[in-house]
């Protein structure tokens, strides 16, 4: 039985595990945490990572736990709606979830034995049929390929490729998580609001309660030093309803710079090889980081199964995701470029733009990008 390592427990890691494990394939994953679990907030699952999770076999546990999303729209500060796009009929669900809850399902397609805590990655040594993977406090596991999953400032990568530092894009990020029974919202709809150098995102992840993101242009900083609630206060306390009461609901905030790579031109040395954003971090403008490395999980795992060696595995799998990455990965920077203006004629056009834009083209846009199989 082929057995691979992987580098990494959040999301990426684990899916990779999962899918692999489903196929046949022995994979364990090593994590430098002491126990699992995903910081942040709520994410996307749209329906490209949605039918990866069906392709596993968890969609409806996963869906049982979260919001099904049905439109998007897009608001101006004061509340006025200037763009309702809808998110179409696929054969899956769009869905909003806590990182947390689709960790615990993925974790759930896996034997107990095959997670490995507490184990901090060190350095990597290739001969022709194996990978030795070196930890921190001197144990040496021995696999057949290794998967790095380990993150936007990945050891793997590093030793691969040089370090590469993760470029600040000019602006912050606060999530959270918050419970609201008002009638501002209305079920299954998500939304952004575009300010002066600000934004301010809600999305259904069920039962009563929202996850919620607001971005802000600031220098560089160590996020999460300041007073946050009360900077949330100063910038967005006078923004439409429910977003005053969604800040002040809200327990624990959670905040992270806004940082991604360029595309990178390869992935893959030997048998080890690069997974989520480890491989194409991208800033959170899609919503399509998290589905990303579900993308890469599977495609990874049926180019193991089905290729003759681990190293031709390893480059098919580059070749068939590095294009869609990439693309992701500068729609997504764009889109961040824009939603950021601040100056105030740019702002006032963007609005009008919006305003009259119709819908249709936006949701054909997007239907390019979630309709995706793997």
């Amino acid at each position: 039985m082929r057995n691979v390592g992987i580098i990494g427990g959040g999301i990426g890691g684990v899916a990779a595990a999962a899918a692999l494990h489903r196929l046949g394939i022995r994979a364990t994953v090593y994590e430098r945490a002491p126990r699992l679990e995903e910081v942040g907030a709520g994410m996307m699952l749209w329906p490209n990572a949605t039918r990866v999770l069906r392709e596993l076999g968890l969609l409806e546990r996963v869906a049982r736990n979260s919001g099904r999303n049905t439109h998007f729209l897009v608001r101006a500060s004061s509340g006025k709606v200037l763009m309702n796009i809808a998110l179409g009929e696929f054969d899956v669900p769009a869905l909003c979830t806590r990182r947390s809850d689709l960790l615990a399902a993925l974790l759930s397609a896996l034997p107990p034995e095959r997670i490995r805590l507490g184990r901090e990655f060190s350095r990597l040594e290739q001969s022709k049929s194996k990978v030795q993977v070196h930890f921190a406090d001197g144990c040496v596991e021995e696999h057949d390929a290794v998967i790095a999953a380990d993150g936007i400032r990945s050891r793997v990568r590093a030793q691969l490729f040089g370090i590469s530092e993760p470029i600040y894009r000019g602006y912050t990020v606060w999530r959270g998580v918050a419970s609201y029974d008002g009638t501002a919202i209305r079920r299954g709809d998500n939304s952004e609001t575009w300010g002066h150098g600000s934004r301010f995102g809600i999305l259904d992840i069920g039962q009563g309660r929202y996850t919620w993101y607001a971005t802000a242009n600031v220098p560089q900083r160590a996020a999460g030093k300041d007073d946050q609630l009360g900077e949330l206060r100063r910038r967005f306390g006078g923004w439409h309803e429910p977003i005053p009461a969604l800040i002040e609901a809200t327990e624990s905030i959670l905040e992270n710079g806004a940082y991604d790579l360029p595309p990178l031109p390869r992935w893959t040395v030997g048998r080890v090889t690069l997974l989520g954003d480890a491989a194409h971090p991208c800033t959170p403008n899609l919503g399509q980081g998290g589905c990303m490395a579900l993308e890469d999980a599977l495609v990874l795992a049926k180019c193991v199964a089905r290729e003759s060696s681990m190293e031709s595995a390893l480059r098919r799998y580059e070749r068939l995701r590095r294009r869609r990455t990439g693309h992701i990965q500068q729609r997504s920077l764009l889109m961040g470029h824009i939603g950021q203006w601040q100056n105030r004629a740019a702002v006032s056009g963007r609005r009008v733009v919006t305003s009259f834009l119709p819908a249709a083209l936006f949701e054909h846009n997007l239907r390019r990008v979630y309709s995706y199989e793997t």
